[in-house]
């Protein structure tokens, strides 16, 4: 949600968004022109009275409500054509400041072609004055002859829409302005000419209100015709808010409960200075839009160097939208940021992070509301960084040229540790750094680059294609491994099914020396990147992992599972050195060193085995298989311990010293050699 100028209301992000998109119509009432020296609505009534010399009701008086009834009323004391010429008169003053007539002009032009969409309820010709050469019926219609407010390429509405009238010389009748309380009746009731234009406007745009006030007739009026169109609308996709720019008088913004009540969003500002701040917001944000790419550059370069914490919260506002806040600006913002040197700080992340799951959760509830309600879904919003690392079904959508211009700023920041649990967090939610994004880190770590060797280690990993580095969630139900198992054990399917579901797979969690880092061990030396420890904690699960017990239940409800044991010996033994290897990927494993000498206290089955890693039943089922062949076939358990003996895995010397001390099938001098030489 962006400001403009400082102190300044804030715009909402959509509403900015929007109008880039050609989707808003602005409203201008008599606030507007009372900034370039003519009176409000109220205003014109006390003048009209004053000149024709009838008394006014008091102040605070109740009829004040309905100004536009006291309109009419002096018009049916006086002729219309003696009303009419003294509203001319007042109005037909030459202008005192055009500037925000001119800012407005801007804001209303359409982008993607000629014209603008403005809608007014004044009568003055202000706007006309502000932009020379209009013509009626080109640039500008005026009621009850109006254009048809449609949004599409071939026909588009693209004018100044005097909505209640323009006015007319004073010397003429202008009988067709929406002045008394009869005139509304007939634009929004009777004839409803106005009433079909706003409720149809209000199908096809977003609508931005300026310059009016809660108790505005005008406004009345409007609101009343757009909850009618609403009425009629049910079961047509959700439109969003119309929005409102409100003053208010001093510190605290008010109550925004009744705007909302009538369908409208309120920004409210303080009103000081004769509303300098909406003037200055509404100059500003039409600057910044006749020139969106350069001032949007030096906002970035300004704001991006420093942390978000050290920022005024607009300022962090104006740099998200900037970055990943505008749909249509084939990712300009972001490769400004992206591009700064030095990079900006890593907190940006996490200011970018809650951004786009603000916006999931709108969304959420937003699809919520529209199911309750039976509507069309609404559109799902852009989220470039989150699609960075997308789920497993997604893994394969394209990214928005934003989210490419957003990878360097990542890649810039592979040395950080904030980056990487960062990172891990989003695999551990089940997804993966998309496949461009892997790219893009392998091509920093074949450059010239000084990441210490833990991080080169993390990012070797998580820039892998296969899936070794990364455990799926299972997307599909029940899981039948068991009951194939107990029904088709020795078929060739069951065997591939059981080597799926016991596949290693290497995870990755925030390292244990995170709280050094963070300085709650004062004293203790900052570990240096130099292993992957210092910054991910590295471990081994199994793909199917949720259901190992329920795989060991049914292996041992087979009538004849130790012979199942020893027929898959080597498919066993094939997994348990997949996970050394994995383990020797993160650098913890060797043949002197691995993780079964703090996960696997005994190799032959013992109570002090119990609450370790999962992976450890490995050296269960082994066992099982290999005590099985080894009182059944010598030959082939001495094959197998011959096996193990080649695999460079502590792991596995312990392995054979274990089963050479325990088979009769070996001589003294072979075991007293496994306990020397290991």
């Amino acid at each position: 949600m962006p400001t403009f100028v400082p102190n300044g209301p804030f715009v909402p992000d959509r509403l900015v968004q929007q109008l880039e998109d050609d989707r808003v119509v602005i409203f201008c009432g008599a606030g507007i022109s009372m900034g370039a020296g003519l009176p409000s609505y109220a205003g014109l009534v006390k003048y009209c009275y004053d000149e024709l010399g009838e008394p006014l009701p008091a102040d605070k008086s109740t009829e004040w409500l309905w100004p536009d009834r006291l309109m009419g009323a002096v018009e049916n004391r006086y002729t219309p054509e003696n009303l009419r010429r003294k509203v001319a008169e007042r109005l037909d003053q030459p202008p005192t400041d055009l500037e925000m007539h001119r800012a407005i002009l801007k804001l209303a032009t359409i982008r993607q072609g000629n014209g603008l969409r403005l809608v007014t309820t004044n009568f003055d010709t202000f706007f006309e004055r502000a932009q020379a050469g209009m013509v009626l019926g080109r640039d500008f219609h005026s009621g009850p002859v109006l254009p048809i407010p449609r949004n599409d390429r071939i026909a588009s509405w693209k004018s100044i829409v005097y909505l209640h009238g323009r006015l007319g010389p004073a010397g003429e009748s202008n009988d067709h302005l929406v002045l008394t309380s009869s005139d509304f009746g007939r634009a929004y009731l009777t004839e409803a000419w106005a009433a079909r234009f706003v409720a149809r406007l209000f199908a096809d745009f977003t609508v931005l209100f300026i310059g009016y006030s809660l108790n505005d007739p005008v406004l009345r009026y409007m609101t009343d015709a757009f909850a009618a169109e609403e009425s009629a609308a049910r079961g047509r996709a959700a439109r969003g808010p119309a929005y409102i720019f409100l003053p208010y008088k001093g510190r605290t913004a008010p109550d925004p409960r009744p705007w909302i009540e009538r369908k409208l969003e309120p920004i409210f500002y303080n009103e000081m200075r004769h509303h300098a701040r909406l003037r200055r917001t509404l100059i500003a944000w039409a600057d910044a839009r006749q020139d969106y790419l350069s001032k949007t550059r030096v906002m970035i370069e300004r704001v991006a160097p420093q942390r978000p914490e050290a920022q005024h919260p607009s300022d962090v506002e104006n740099l998200i939208w900037a970055i990943v806040g505008r749909d249509d600006d084939q990712g300009h913002g972001a490769r400004v940021f992206a591009a700064l040197d030095p990079v900006p700080p890593i907190e940006w992340l996490a200011v970018l992070t809650r951004y786009e799951q603000t916006l999931a959760d709108e969304y959420a509830q937003a699809l919520a509301d529209a199911r309750r309600e039976e509507r069309d879904p609404p559109p799902a919003p852009a989220r470039h960084l989150t699609s960075l690392f997308p789920s497993a079904s997604d893994e394969f959508s394209g990214l928005t040229m934003t989210a490419h211009a957003l990878m360097p700023f990542l890649t810039r920041q592979l040395g950080t540790v904030e980056l990487v649990e960062w990172v891990i967090e989003r695999l551990r939610a089940g997804h993966r750094p998309h496949a461009a994004l892997r790219h893009a880190i392998r091509t920093v770590l074949a450059a010239e680059h000084q990441l210490g060797d833990g991080f080169i280690r993390f990012w070797r990993i998580m820039s892998a294609e296969g899936d070794w580095a990364f455990k799926r969630p299972r997307y599909f139900g029940p899981w039948s491994l068991p009951e194939l198992l107990r029904q088709e054990a020795d078929a060739p399917w069951a065997e591939r099914e059981l080597a799926a579901a016991l596949r290693p797979v290497l995870t990755l969690s925030p390292s244990f020396y995170r709280h050094w880092r963070s300085g709650e061990d004062a004293g203790v030396p900052v570990p240096d990147g130099t292993l992957l420890s210092h910054v991910a904690d590295a471990e081994v699960d199994l793909s199917e992992s949720e259901h190992l017990q329920a795989i060991i239940e049914a292996i041992d409800q087979l009538s004849d599972a130790e012979a199942f044991l020893g027929d898959r010996i080597d498919l066993f033994t094939s997994l348990l050195r997949e996970v050394f290897d994995l383990y020797a990927v993160a650098g913890e494993a060797g043949p002197d060193y691995d993780q079964s000498s703090l996960q696997r206290p005994s190799i032959e089955p013992h109570q002090q085995n119990l609450h370790h890693e999962r992976w450890t039943l490995f050296f269960d089922l082994i066992w099982r298989g290999w005590r099985y062949i080894d009182g059944d076939d010598a030959e082939r358990s001495r094959s197998v311990v011959e096996h193990w003996r080649r695999i460079p895995y502590l792991g596995f010397r312990r392995l054979v010293i274990a089963a050479i001390g325990h088979s009769p099938h070996f001589s003294a001098r072979e075991k007293l050699e496994v306990l020397l030489n290991g």
